[in-house]
């Protein structure tokens, strides 16, 4: 039996059961419905579908998972041409309706959203099911204009809407009749809506409490980004109708969706409040509320169970676009919008923990706090301050109905945070050396956590900036920092202050001394007015120069005036000193100039403004300097780096292929090889990165060599094809998607080539995860023991099938200092579902396996060693 529900409706009969015994005959009734629900991974549909797409055409593949929340959030994103289907597999692919092109022309008809790079082109010919497709809303609508009115007929009501004029906006005249019997006659006037912009009408069911569909009209008030407002007409009593507002919103009108199935629709609306918060309107995320309408009422339902994997969906389709568009995941307003809907689904400790290493400490934006007991609408502006993104981030979840976040030992891997408050901290921090005081907050700038000069104070802005280092780096966020929170700073900030080079240089005329970053600006030129350091081609470009008999004023107006075709980011004048920071489409530039009583001196920093050294907080440590030794009168110099621990690339570097040979000469070979296995006579299946730089190789089977060209090639998921025009293989692979955790697995391929013997290595072992690395479903972990030289070769389970793509191993020295562990056989194979879907896109036919008797280990090997072959590439 097959039986198809909506996802997230209650099962639940329409017969009323009294009595104990009857409900047990209900709950047992029930629990038939979900096990039979339950079953659709796995029966065969009463109806069969037809997959096949029209001549020239294909369906594109988007994603492939085997959570059903993940595909119907992905789904949602792409609108009524996607489907959720499920494939022979088991798995679930989100695939778009066919279109004929390649995925290249495909690609540039879809604007939103884009598609992710790993999207692959299908026949549909392993696709068994539909499970989801977007829901044909149960609605009518119509567009009313200034001289057109709206007609609907809609569940035996005809609805008419004719516009007005009005003293100020328009007036909607609203008349409804039934069964030829007028029932509605009403007016509702938009003070705020523009004449000249067309506005609808919808009518559909969302109040049970009544006999009557509900009466949805929209007026747009005009602007780039604002506003529509809403008004829903629910009917209390036969001829009785009640205005509902519904208020203002960005964009265009409300979404409507039967979410649980029971026949009346909610209101699916955008949280408005994320909007310019934390960040630009375009750069702002807005998690969704769903909302109901009865008894001329509107209650916010988003917390109720039974939409629960609606909210699901919605983040797995959030957590999709940061995948497709990594720049997301450093968007405040992205982020923002991620912690609080993850929150609402019991996931806000974890996504908190991430985003504390991830947001962009020097936004502009942010939630505004008042210095007076009164709230923030009436505050006078001298008394508002904004808070950190942290503390604004809590306030608006708690405030918004998205709850509270709390961090303990068990969710940091901290001991637990202790209470100190401002005052504590600032006698803290006092107590410290002045020139203790003032590096901390130089190398608290070379990390992004305080944008500013250093100061001999200590206020809440400097208690939130150590906060934040601490809370990134897994240390007890309480604002004080001890003698080993100092240390690590140091370590963390060094890698910067190493890159910059910082060294101390003097003006020819005044002897202003300046530290400047030689790292980045080698060269020396002498100038008119002083000295210029390095050039474009250096990296960046340091002027140190000397006005005489100028007014700070006049320079003032006079650097305003150059820069004027830049957008100014900031700029300020004072009675000893002024600052103009501004870009432009390539560069940045930061100029500081102080009063010396002669004249002015003072240096501009100018960088590109895609630089990765982070040109910013360069500029604040060098204007911290500057300040210091020319305005106050204090020597400093920056502190010395520290050596690293180890010589790594960050942790999202951790997983590494198969080891690239060393340098070498630029005209000397550089040979790199791997494995390869036969799923076609005469194709074999490796990883993309063995293969890399060539378009031929050489393929070794059984000692004798024969020429490979490959393919092609999928560089996103790590693939590659290579054909032998010269060899077939009587014997080629059977692959087998849909492992399980704990099932016993061997690798076999030709590692450490030269080194090991060349006729194989087979280890065995187990899948211990079915998701890689950060959970990434495209592959599954072993403990097989894999070398260099493996990759691209056979995980193969106990009957003999392929289930998956040696790739890569955990870098065990990146891991080491990250987490101060070392990890043991730590591999990753690229799923067999992955590898099929590649298979298919290349046109390239291939044999699907099946559990059965499982076979000796010994046979295994003999059946691996059949099918393989090591490759070699020589560039």
């Amino acid at each position: 039996m097959f039986l198809s529900v909506p996802l997230g409706a209650a099962l639940h009969p329409t017969i009323h059961f009294r009595g104990p015994i009857a409900r047990r005959l209900w709950l047992g009734w029930a629990m038939s419905l979900l096990f039979c629900a339950l079953l659709w991974a796995t029966e065969t549909p009463l109806r069969a579908e037809t997959f096949a797409p029209p001549p020239g055409a294909h369906w594109i593949a988007v994603a492939s998972t085997q959570d059903i929340d993940t595909a119907i959030g992905i789904a949602r994103l792409f609108g009524p041409t996607a489907r959720v289907i499920r494939s022979k597999s088991g798995w679930l692919a989100v695939s778009l309706e066919p279109r004929k092109g390649s995925l290249q022309q495909i690609a540039q008809t879809i604007t939103w959203p884009p598609l992710p790079g790993d999207a692959l082109l299908s026949s549909g010919r392993d696709y068994v099911e539909t499970i989801w497709k977007a829901p044909v809303a149960q609605q009518a609508s119509a567009k009313v204009k200034r001289d057109k009115p709206g007609v609907i007929s809609f569940a035996a009501l005809e609805v008419m809407v004719t516009r007005e004029p009005a003293a100020q906006g328009w007036t909607a005249h609203v008349t409804a009749q039934r069964a030829g019997k007028q029932v509605l006659d009403v007016r509702h006037t938009f003070a705020e809506g523009e004449p000249d912009y067309e506005s609808s009408v919808m009518v559909a069911e969302v109040d049970g409490g009544n006999d009557t569909p509900e009466i949805f009209i929209d007026a747009y008030s005009g602007g780039a980004h604002c506003c529509t407002r809403t008004v829903a007409l629910d009917a209390a009593g036969p001829t009785e109708w009640t205005t509902v507002d519904l208020g203002n919103r960005d964009g265009e009108g409300i979404e409507l969706e039967d979410v649980d199935g029971d026949g009346e629709a909610e209101l699916i609306l955008p949280d408005d409040s994320f909007l310019y918060t934390f960040d630009c309107y375009a750069c702002s995320t807005q998690p969704i509320r769903i909302s109901k309408i009865g008894k001329a009422t509107v209650r916010d339902v988003s917390g109720d169970k039974k939409f629960r994997h609606r909210l699901i969906q919605e983040v797995r389709g959030m957590e999709f676009l940061a995948k497709v568009m990594p720049d997301r995941w450093h968007s405040n307003g992205f982020l923002a919008a991620w912690v609080a809907a993850k929150n609402r689904i019991g996931e806000g400790q974890a996504a908190w923990a991430a985003m504390t290493g991830l947001y962009d400490r020097n936004s502009d934006f942010g939630v505004y706090a008042c210095r007076k007991p009164q709230p923030i609408e009436t505050c006078p502006t001298d008394q508002q301050y904004r808070l950190s993104f942290l503390d604004g981030l809590r306030r608006h979840m708690e405030e918004h109905g998205y709850g509270s976040i709390t961090l303990d030992a068990e969710d940091t891997g901290a001991s637990p945070p202790v209470q100190v408050s401002l005052e504590d901290a600032r006698a803290a921090f006092m107590a410290m050396p002045v020139e203790r005081r003032r590096d901390i907050q130089l190398l608290l700038a070379s990390l992004g956590h305080w944008p500013a000069v250093a100061g001999d104070g200590f206020g809440k802005n400097l208690w939130q900036a150590i906060k934040d280092f601490q809370n990134a780096n897994g240390k007890v966020s309480n604002g004080v920092l001890s003698v080993g929170d100092y240390d690590e700073l140091l370590r963390a900030a060094s890698p910067f202050l190493s890159m910059w080079d910082l060294s101390r240089v003097t003006h020819p005329v005044t002897g202003t001394p300046l530290w400047i970053p030689r790292g980045l600006a080698k060269s020396t030129l002498a100038t008119n007015t002083g000295v210029r350091f390095g050039a474009a081609s250096e990296g960046a470009i340091v002027d140190l120069d000397y006005y005489p008999g100028v007014s700070l004023q006049a320079l003032y107006g006079i650097t305003q005036e150059v820069v004027r075709s830049h957008v100014t980011d900031y700029q300020t004048i004072k009675s000893k000193f002024f600052v103009i920071n501004s870009h432009g489409e390539a560069a940045t530039q930061y100029t500081r100039f102080e009063d010396i009583g002669t004249g002015v001196v003072g240096f501009t920093l100018i960088w590109p403004s895609v630089a990765e050294f982070h040109g910013d907080r360069l500029a604040t440590v060098m204007s911290d300097l500057f300040r210091s030794e020319v305005e106050l009168g204090i020597p400093r110099s920056p502190p010395s780096p520290v050596a690293p621990i180890a010589s790594v690339p960050s942790m999202p570097a951790a997983i590494s292929p198969s080891p690239p040979p060393a340098a070498v000469p630029e005209k000397e070979r550089v040979v790199s090889s791997g494995t390869g296995f036969f799923v076609a006579a005469d194709r074999l299946l490796t990883n993309a990165h063995v293969v890399a730089g060539c378009e031929k190789v050489n393929v070794l089977i059984d000692g004798k060599g024969v020429e490979g060209v490959v393919r092609g090639r999928d560089t996103t998921n790590d693939l590659a094809i290579v054909e032998t025009n010269d060899y077939r293989s009587a014997t080629f692979a059977k692959m087998r998607p849909g492992v399980r955790l704990g099932e016993d697995v061997a690798a076999f391929g030709f590692p450490l080539s030269g080194e090991l013997a060349s006729s194989g290595n087979f280890t065995r072992g187990a899948v211990t995860a079915t998701a890689g690395l950060r959970d990434d479903i495209a592959h599954l972990q072993t403990d097989a023991a894999v070398q260099p030289g493996n990759s691209g070769g056979p995980l193969i389970d106990v009957y003999g099938n392929v289930v998956g793509v040696v790739d890569s191993k955990l870098n065990s020295l990146v891991a080491t200092v990250a987490n101060n562990d070392i990890p043991q056989n730590v591999n990753f194979a690229i799923k067999a579902s992955m590898a099929t879907m590649f298979l298919e896109a290349q046109s390239i036919p291939f044999e699907m396996g099946s559990v059965g008797t499982p076979v000796s280990w010994p046979d295994l090997a003999d059946r691996a060693k059949a099918i393989a072959a090591e490759i070699t590439c020589e560039q």
